[in-house]
């Protein structure tokens, strides 16, 4: 009762102080904001991971080379993985490409898709929601050709048609059989649209030499299996494949890491901790200048404290009742936040659409960010109201009431030594706001105008795939692009053009 009864007294005199009110949640609020709005990204880059069931024991398989570059998997490697490996509930193996899709009476599109083995889905814990999923008889180089569609295919291109399943079309300009539309988040590993059965795959490239490392593995860690103990196997066999096969396997190291540890990367991560280190210093900043206002507007309440304590108030109460009005103060102060980063968050993700980054990363609120601004709404609240309510509770409760209301000499002091200290945080975590802001835009405009050693004035590129069905070995594939340049020549607006 009694806290509940500090609630409402705090409530009353935040309405009654308007304007006091008005300028310290505002300040709070835009710290508050840019943490929370800032931290949704962290939550949706780094902490979320895969939509699936036990995302973090989803792990993504390569290689590196003697120069610890970061190298694919070739067939034969992984087949042999599979087979000695104890520490994966299942590999898989995929190819991402670039997909073609036609049939009759429609034209032509191109979709991400990627070849992949049989268990893939098993692998990662999903399935499709219409048809079948891929089976082991699926992967098998006899196999007749089937593919697995997305739901935004399935609607946008045969209008959500049920008996798209069984249908033939082209893939690659080759004809496979539909078995199989995917939910409407389903779009793994990164933005696929299309799935296709590892045997469609040309022999050249299905069967390549053991060296052509241009497949992508994926593994589910066995219950007990921790991801150090996966790593540890998975080198032991790489290393008697180094000396089984040391023409094509000297120096290669298996590369075991989860899924979303390989997206994000060493440098992503770097940027967004870093970026949170940034606007904590905004908070701090705020929550200095808030400690200020309340410091002054101690002083002004110094005969209503004495008064209390002449009653018979204990110190830790006037304490407790101040802090509640601090934390009452920065609840309102993240409703607005909240209000605030929910827009920005929103602006962001509209500016973010189409640039590639996975399905999976969706800037949305959950419980994990709503945690997150309960946590530094109740944190500031005690940051900020902490120093003001130590300085008033120390007040000397005889001089005070001997002023008669007046300020006392020793209290005067004290509340400019709080304000002075303030004052110098403000000004330390304000310079180094302010440092690390310019050296980040002095690092950008370095980067932004360095020499790239040439003119980039009036060039254009472009980006072509060819399919692998009609181009399966280099010669062909190198013959069109020896006649592409050629022709490219003899355009009059060209001046000159490279193929790379």
């Amino acid at each position: 009762m009694n806290l509940l009864h500090d609630v409402r007294y705090a409530l009353r005199l935040l309405i009654k102080d308007r304007w006091f009110t008005a300028v310290a949640a505002t300040a709070l609020a835009l710290g508050i904001a840019v943490n929370t709005a800032v931290f949704t990204f962290v939550n949706a880059v780094l902490l979320r991971g895969l939509p699936f069931d036990d995302s973090d024991r989803i792990i993504s398989l390569g290689t590196t080379d003697a120069r610890n570059r970061q190298l694919g998997v070739s067939r034969l490697d992984f087949t042999d993985w599979r087979e000695a490996s104890r520490s994966f509930a299942g590999l898989a193996l995929m190819q991402p490409a670039s997909i073609n899709i036609s049939d009759e009476g429609r034209a032509p599109e191109q979709f991400q898709g990627s070849y992949q083995s049989a268990n893939m889905f098993q692998v990662i814990g999903v399935g499709p929601i219409i048809g079948r999923d891929f089976l082991p008889e699926d992967d098998r180089p006899a196999a007749a050709p089937v593919v697995i569609i997305s739901n935004g295919i399935w609607k946008n291109r045969y209008g959500s048609d049920p008996s798209v399943i069984g249908r033939s079309i082209k893939v690659n300009s080759v004809a496979a059989t539909v078995i199989g539309v995917m939910a409407p988040d389903m779009k793994f590993p990164f933005n696929n649209d299309v799935w296709v059965a590892m045997s469609v795959l040309p022999s050249e490239v299905r069967d390549a030499k053991r060296d052509v490392r241009n497949f992508q593995a994926i593994g589910r860690l066995a219950p007990g299996v921790t991801l150090q103990q996966a790593r540890a196997e998975l080198q032991n066999i790489t290393q008697r494949l180094v000396q089984e096969y040391p023409t094509t396997n000297k120096d290669v190291r298996a590369s075991v890491m989860t899924f979303n540890d390989r997206v994000t990367g060493p440098q992503i991560k770097l940027i967004f901790l870093s970026l949170m280190g940034a606007v904590a210093f905004v908070l701090l900043i705020a929550c200095a200048n808030v400690a200020n206002l309340l410091l002054a507007r101690a002083a002004q309440r110094s005969r209503e404290i004495a008064v209390r304590v002449s009653l018979g108030a204990s110190r830790w109460r006037i304490v407790r009742q101040l802090l509640v009005e601090s934390v009452l103060l920065s609840v309102v102060s993240g409703i607005l936040g909240l209000g605030l980063s929910t827009w920005g968050v929103r602006m962001f993700d509209v500016a973010t659409t189409g640039v590639g980054k996975p399905y999976w990363m969706t800037f949305t609120m959950d419980k994990i960010v709503f945690a997150f601004l309960a946590a530094i709404c109740l944190g500031t609240g005690v940051l900020f109201g902490l120093a003001p309510a130590l300085h008033v509770s120390k007040t000397d409760v005889h001089e005070v009431l001997k002023e008669a209301g007046g300020r006392s000499g020793s209290g005067g002091m004290r509340a400019r030594r709080w304000t002075g200290a303030l004052i110098v945080v403000e000004v330390i975590l304000t310079l180094v706001l302010l440092a690390g802001a310019g050296f980040m835009m002095r690092s950008f405009l370095v980067l932004y105008q360095a020499d790239l050693g040439i003119d980039t004035s009036h060039l254009l590129t472009m980006r072509m795939t060819l399919p692998l069905s009609k181009y399966p070995r280099p010669e062909p594939r190198t013959r069109l692009y020896q006649q592409l340049e050629e022709r490219l020549r003899h355009v009059g607006a060209i001046q000159a053009s490279a193929i790379t």
